[in-house]
């Protein structure tokens, strides 16, 4: 699962069929006597090829009487797992590795820096989680961005202009598809538009993210209760 199907149907495969030639080659080098952290940066750069771009495991959401929160769940993100577990594992290895005589110094500089990773990416994953809930109602969004100073922002389904889905940079995946809502202000005119992008921060598929606030945005009329369960399976995936 990914964030944007942006390459052919070999990318997936050829990741996969390098990843498996590289753990198979795992056994050989350990038999012929290869050291132990050349055998972890083998492990880790296959498991880094073989995932590609972002994978969701489940949707992080919960639902209650009158809403459906949405939020950064991180042991449901395969992202958090590579920047928190695989990257510093290799910085441990890369470290161990510079400490030898026989290898080039470089290494263990470049072990610490990879090691340095894990507390900034702890930080920023415990940011994500407790600062950036989609509270989906019956009549209204409410949501809250990671950025520091940020407050609780209220938008009802009549100040909501459009949702769009859109295909954005990525500074790690390449692109993200991310939903767009273009909306006015409970205080302002009608020429006043602010936007905001939601995606990124939220443990959703990202189409079926786009796919139920679409679907919200167009059900002015429907019963509550029946639209919040209807909202609620088209972010887990399932048939509405």
């Amino acid at each position: 699962m990914t964030t944007c199907e942006t390459r052919g149907p070999w990318g997936p495969a050829l990741r996969y069929a390098f990843a498996a030639a590289l753990c198979l080659l795992l056994p050989v080098a350990m038999w012929a006597g290869l050291q132990w952290y050349w055998s972890v940066v083998n492990l880790c750069t296959a498991l880094l090829i073989a995932y590609g771009q972002r994978r969701i495991f489940r949707p992080g959401l919960r639902r209650t009487a009158d809403e459906i929160i949405c939020r950064y769940t991180p042991w449901f993100e395969g992202n958090a797992y590579m920047v928190i577990v695989v990257i510093p594992l290799m910085g441990v290895a890369g470290t161990a590795a510079g400490r030898e005589p026989s290898n080039p110094a470089w290494l263990r500089f470049v072990g610490v820096l990879l090691m340095g990773v894990m507390p900034l990416a702890v930080v920023s994953v415990l940011r994500m989680w407790r600062r950036c809930p989609l509270c989906i109602s019956s009549s209204a969004l409410a949501l809250r961005s990671a950025l520091p100073g940020s407050k609780w922002t209220e938008i009802r389904r009549e100040n909501i202009e459009s949702i769009t889905p859109k295909t954005v940079p990525n500074p790690v995946n390449g692109q993200s598809l991310q939903s767009e809502i273009a909306y006015h202000t409970a205080d302002s005119d009608n020429t006043d538009v602010q936007t905001v992008l939601l995606g990124l921060h939220l443990t959703v598929q990202p189409i079926n993210l786009a796919n139920a606030l679409v679907a919200w945005k167009d059900a002015a009329n429907e019963d509550p209760d029946a639209l919040l369960d209807r909202i609620e399976q088209i972010l887990r995936g399932k048939t509405a």
